[in-house]
C-alpha cells in the first residue's frame, strides 16, 4: 500500500482487533459495513467468517447510538470510502430513527449516505422492527435507499429472538437474521461484473406500498372482544 493509502487509512473509523485486520485489498476487495448498534447484534459476528472465506476483507463499522445524520454528515463515511475504497457497502442504521416523525422529512439523509458510497456497489439492511416499533421509517428507508440493493429484515422480524432490551437480536436471532441476509446476497450477485456487483433491483423492492404489519397489530387492535 502506497503512502496515500496508509495515511488515508490513520484517518479510518476506530475498528476491534477483529475487525483491523485489512491493509491490502484481496481479489475480492473490501467490504464495508456501517451503521448503528445492530451493525454489532449477530450481524458482523456471523458474516465476518463468511466473507473471509470467500476471500473478502470485511470492515465492520457499527456505531452505537448513531443516527442518520450520524453517518450523512462529517468525515466518516467519506474515510471509509477513501480509505478502502470497498467492493461492497453494507449499511445498517436508522434504528434510533424509527420514532421520528414525517418520515419523509429525513428522506434526503438517506440520500446523502447513498450519495457518500459514490455508486459502490450497495445493499441497505433494513432495521427488524421490535414488536412496539412503528414501520413507516424502514419503509422511507427502503423507498428511498435507490440504487442500493435493499434487503427487507421485516420478513423476518418476528423470528428474530431478541436481547433483554426487547430490540436488538441476540446472539441466535442475529445469526438467523445474517444467515438468512447471506442466502439471499449469494442469489442477488452477478461476479461477472465484479467480485460483489449485484443484479438490478426488481421493481417492487423499492416501489411505494402500504406500510407492512409483521407483528399484526392491527389485526388485533380491530379484533372484536368475545
Amino acid at each position: 500500500m502506497g503512502c496515500l493509502g496508509v495515511a488515508l487509512l490513520s484517518l479510518l473509523p476506530a475498528v476491534s482487533a477483529a475487525e483491523d485486520e485489512a491493509e491490502e485489498a484481496t481479489d475480492t476487495g473490501f467490504v464495508v459495513h456501517f451503521g448503528d448498534s445492530f451493525v454489532n447484534a449477530g450481524l458482523q459476528q456471523t458474516l465476518r467468517p463468511k466473507f473471509r472465506a470467500m476471500n473478502a476483507k470485511y470492515i465492520a463499522a457499527g456505531k452505537t447510538s448513531s443516527w442518520l445524520a450520524t453517518w450523512a454528515s462529517g468525515q466518516t463515511l467519506d474515510d471509509l470510502y477513501w480509505g478502502y475504497r470497498p467492493s461492497l457497502f453494507l449499511v445498517t442504521v436508522g434504528a434510533n430513527d424509527l420514532f421520528f416523525k414525517p418520515a419523509d422529512k429525513r428522506a434526503h439523509l438517506v440520500h446523502e449516505i447513498v450519495r457518500k458510497m459514490h455508486g459502490t456497489p450497495c445493499v441497505w439492511i433494513g432495521i427488524p422492527v421490535w414488536e412496539t416499533a412503528p414501520t413507516e421509517f424502514v419503509e422511507m428507508m427502503r423507498r428511498e435507499s435507490a440504487p442500493c440493493r435493499y434487503f427487507d429484515s421485516n420478513t423476518i422480524t418476528t423470528q428474530i429472538a431478541r436481547q433483554s432490551d426487547k430490540r436488538h437480536p441476540n446472539r441466535v436471532g442475529g445469526q438467523l437474521w445474517a444467515n438468512t441476509f447471506w442466502d439471499w446476497l449469494m442469489k442477488q450477485r452477478d461476479p461477472e461484473k465484479g467480485p460483489w456487483a449485484l443484479k438490478p433491483a426488481p421493481e417492487s423492492e423499492h416501489a411505494p406500498r402500504p406500510a407492512p404489519d409483521p407483528w399484526g397489530r392491527a389485526t388485533v387492535a380491530v379484533a372484536p372482544s368475545p
